[in-house]
């Protein structure tokens, strides 16, 4: 115990001198970090019970990563552990992807998330009863993951209800293909994709070029409801479509700006493209949508987009856990910072859940007939 006080005394020592500029007045962290060494102390010496040190140390990392902005997040060892079984493609649970502030980014396609209708834009309140108020993101995917097979009662609010709406949801096991593809008419080839995991821009790749072995004359890409993922993929998702330029700037705090671009690794389908997008289409998906659109290579079709800007860079700290710590704002090849903001289509098509089909992607279909197979070919953008 000596030794852990010894350790915070000694950082104090260290940034004694340090000084930081704040709103109206400089603040002596040296002073601040004096205090959290004596409450620390306090709490030691103090405390009812015998405190849990480990804890302690845990509580005060969560509590410096939550004064930062929503998408930084602290990562237990065991919430690192399924943070990194996203990526896996592999999962029991209900299938759907939600923001720290426990908004639904969107629910994944074929998912008991997305039958029950859960929509981009929810706000869960409640899992199995229990209030979501004090709950952090990594919590909350936690209790929605479990057993395939048992139930799980979620609690959401909706903008336009006035009650909260409550869906009762059998957990299944959760394998997402992360990249589909098929021939949607003798010459409409339709690729989507879920979620930005490893190697699905190679999966894109075989996509077009069986498609294209099929006769397929323009392609759609259809991200919807897609939440995003690695930075990595995205570049190599856009690059199938984008001979050369620039895909997505990141800005950073810290050391040199970053632009990304063509992986010049892709052979480059020149087919006509329509790129689906809605208000689950966020991060990684938005760096597609934006290279495409920006780079005068295809046509946006559908809703707005949800509007994530920001890059998170995964650090792991020495005793398995991780930080998920924002690092860099995204800037699209034409200079638009999308963060809260969103992409706009060229062609609004908005969707209808009474409808009994797939209304954009028929809207998709028809425009692709009407002006790319037409006899006079017009540029995509």
């Amino acid at each position: 115990m000596k030794k852990i006080i010894y350790f915070f005394l000694v950082i104090v020592m260290i940034f004694g001198s340090v000084q930081v500029k704040a709103v109206d007045e400089e603040i002596d962290t040296g002073t601040v970090l004096k205090s959290f060494n004596e409450l620390y102390s306090y709490i030691l010496y103090y405390y009812v019970d015998e405190p849990d040190i480990a804890e302690l140390l845990r509580g005060a990392m969560k509590g410096m990563v939550e004064t930062l902005d929503v998408h930084t997040t602290y990562l237990s060892e065991e919430e690192f552990e399924e943070f990194q079984m996203e990526f896996e493609g592999h999962f029991g649970g209900i299938g759907i992807v939600i923001q720290p502030d426990l908004t639904v980014v969107s629910p994944i396609k074929g998912t008991p998330g997305e039958r029950v209708g859960i929509q981009p834009g929810d706000v869960i309140i409640a899992i199995d009863g229990e209030s979501t108020e004090n709950m952090t993101q990594a919590e909350a995917v936690q209790k929605m993951r479990g057993e395939p097979g048992t139930t799980v009662i979620i609690s959401i609010m909706r903008e336009g209800e006035e009650k909260p709406l409550e869906f009762v949801i059998i957990r299944e096991d959760i394998e997402i293909p992360y990249v589909e593809w098929e021939m949607k008419t003798d010459k409409i080839g339709y690729i989507s994709i879920a979620d930005f995991a490893n190697d699905v821009g190679k999966k894109v790749s075989i996509a077009i070029e069986e498609l294209e072995a099929e006769g397929a004359e323009a392609l759609i890409l259809d991200l919807r409801t897609n939440p995003g993922g690695l930075l990595s993929e995205a570049i190599d998702v856009a690059s199938n479509f984008l001979e050369e330029g620039t895909i997505v700037s990141v800005r950073y705090r810290v050391g040199s700006d970053d632009v990304y671009k063509v992986n010049t690794d892709f052979k480059t389908c020149n087919l006509p493209l329509l790129v689906l997008i809605n208000q689950g289409s966020a991060s990684a998906s938005e760096i597609v949508a934006a290279a495409i659109k920006d780079n005068g290579r295809g046509v946006l079709m559908g809703m707005k987009t949800f509007g994530k800007g920001t890059v998170q860079t995964l650090f792991s700290l020495s005793e398995g856990s991780a930080l998920k710590l924002t690092t860099g704002r995204y800037y699209t090849p034409s200079g638009d910072y999308i963060h809260e903001k969103g992409i706009q289509p060229d062609v609004e098509v908005s969707y209808d859940p009474e409808y009994d089909g797939d209304k954009q992607l028929e809207a998709a279909i028809k425009y692709i007939e009407d002006i790319y197979l037409s006899e006079v070919l017009r540029p995509a953008s």
